[in-house]
């Protein structure tokens, strides 16, 4: 049985890649965690053999996230840095429904986010994952990932 986290906030997506995963592989347990904080206490709290992780993340979850100034824009990437940092190297898909990251001079695109990630994280980061609840070629190219992790 493959263990896998997803730290993810978005309903939809989370239905949709629960369900590909369902259809795909029924060897696998998803768990999800729904913020930057409750991600990354369960990812060290609990064995995991897979993460799969969304790049724009609430710091808290649910009524917890009530104010302004309570989300990570890169919170993904700062998970990646943890993970790095603790050595705790596990493959982690970035699955993301955004193309562009940042504002002003920080601003980067999808492309420099995965080249700045198989730069930093090259051990354990796999790669990423464009999701549109629109469209399916998400699932191959997810798909293409887990063949070579399960």
């Amino acid at each position: 049985m493959n263990r896998i986290l997803f730290i993810e906030d978005n309903k939809t997506k989370i239905e949709d890649i629960k369900s590909f995963l369902e259809e795909k592989y029924k060897d696998v347990n998803l768990s999800v965690k729904e913020s930057f904080t409750s991600g990354l206490r369960e990812l060290f709290t609990n064995d995991y053999d897979i993460v799969f992780l969304d790049m724009s993340l609430p710091t808290r979850e649910g009524s917890q996230n009530n104010s302004l100034n309570s989300f990570e824009q890169l919170g993904g990437h700062k998970i990646l840095s943890e993970m790095k940092r603790k050595e705790l190297f596990l493959p982690t898909i970035v699955i993301t429904m955004f193309r562009d990251f940042g504002v002003g001079q920080s601003f980067m695109d999808l492309n420099e986010i995965d080249d700045m990630c198989k730069d930093e994280f090259k051990t354990f980061y796999k790669g990423v994952v464009y999701y549109s609840s629109r469209e399916d070629s998400w699932k191959d190219k997810l798909n293409n990932y887990l063949i070579e992790l399960i």
